[in-house]
């Protein structure tokens, strides 16, 4: 039997999947605003099993599981997707400009597999005005607040230092930590910045302007690198090597896959990216060990999965795509 709540979440799910992935984003986002702003709870209370927060380089999370970006790309939506029971939200990518992201169609569900492809492009307001919005809805937020960066598409690769110092300046006061996002698959040549040509440059540009800031606010906040799945294991052990050498605090793991479905080439995530995504984790923790935080995203939906990715070396677990297929319930599911 299902509870009220249960029942109507699973309604309007179902009605959800009607409309295109972007459309039924949107309409969820809003409308979860409004049941916030209302105090009308969407999710049972998340009764933890285990209650023990976790410290991460000096933040502390209530709990592993959390919401990777992708979902909340305008900073508007992270506080009432943390009252589902979320430790922590991580919004984004955000990019100096704003930006419209690849032409339609850039969303395909993948029903029968439990997995999406997009090819989205870092389609989002720009930092200032994401920033200003995150300002607006940080009232009473009681979670850990991630910020993705990334470079705009015009950008070239000699230059993208540059569009991370921009993004970093600008929202390093609101974040409790960044993620930088270097791993897209679906912003032209974006990937080519975690080659030896730039790794060692781009680290250490953004770890220079970290510290500026770090003085500047009397504060500091780490900064995580954000891996691809389909990296070139050769240049692996360079961009662990070089990050950490350039004080980065650790890595979330991993990015989207590329690849094809259904005519579209883009990012793939959900259960197809499970195998991926957790063998990407276990190279790292064997390079890292348990000294260096990780974070692992990638095809988790089941508690087998948080179990596995923990007993692998992370120390948190982010989730997307199985939030979009599942909804709430995913959270109480992961958790309990």
């Amino acid at each position: 039997m299902y509870s009220l709540t249960e029942l109507i979440t699973k309604i309007i799910l179902k009605i959800l999947r009607a409309f295109p992935p972007e459309t039924s984003s949107k309409i969820s986002l809003e409308s979860l605003k409004i049941f916030h702003s209302l105090n009308i709870k969407l999710n049972k209370t998340v009764n933890l099993k285990r209650s023990k927060n976790i410290e991460i380089c000096g933040v502390t999370f209530d709990h592993y599981l959390g919401l990777s970006a992708g979902i909340d790309k305008e900073g508007k939506y992270f506080n009432s997707l943390c009252a589902l029971g979320f430790s922590h939200i991580e919004v984004g990518t955000f990019t100096p400009f704003a930006q419209k992201g690849n032409d339609f169609p850039r969303v395909k569900r993948i029903t029968n597999k439990k997995s999406l492809i997009n090819r989205l492009g870092f389609n989002n307001p720009g930092v200032i005005k994401a920033t200003q919005n995150i300002k607006k809805n940080k009232i009473n937020f009681d979670g850990v607040l991630g910020i993705s960066i990334g470079k705009n598409k015009e950008t070239s690769l000699e230059n993208a230092y540059k569009d991370y110092n921009y993004c970093l300046e600008n929202c390093f006061y609101l974040a409790d930590y960044i993620a930088v996002n270097i791993s897209s698959p679906n912003t032209q040549g974006l990937r080519e910045l975690s080659s030896s040509d730039f790794i060692e440059d781009l680290t250490k540009q953004i770890s220079t302007k970290a510290k500026e800031l770090e003085k500047n606010h009397l504060n500091s906040v780490p900064i995580f690198l954000k891996l691809s799945p389909d990296e070139d294991e050769n240049n692996l052990e360079l961009i662990i090597s070089t990050s950490l050498s350039n004080n980065f605090s650790g890595f979330i793991i991993s990015n989207t896959s590329n690849g094809t479905l259904e005519g579209i080439t883009g990012g793939i995530s959900g259960e197809l990216l499970k195998t991926k995504s957790n063998n990407l984790l276990k190279k790292v923790y064997g390079y890292v060990g348990k000294e260096v935080p990780l974070i692992a995203s990638g095809g988790i939906s089941s508690k087998y999965d948080v179990a596995e990715r923990l007993d692998n070396g992370a120390k948190l677990i982010q989730i997307y795509t199985s939030f979009v297929f599942e909804g709430p319930k995913i959270i109480n599911k992961l958790l309990n």
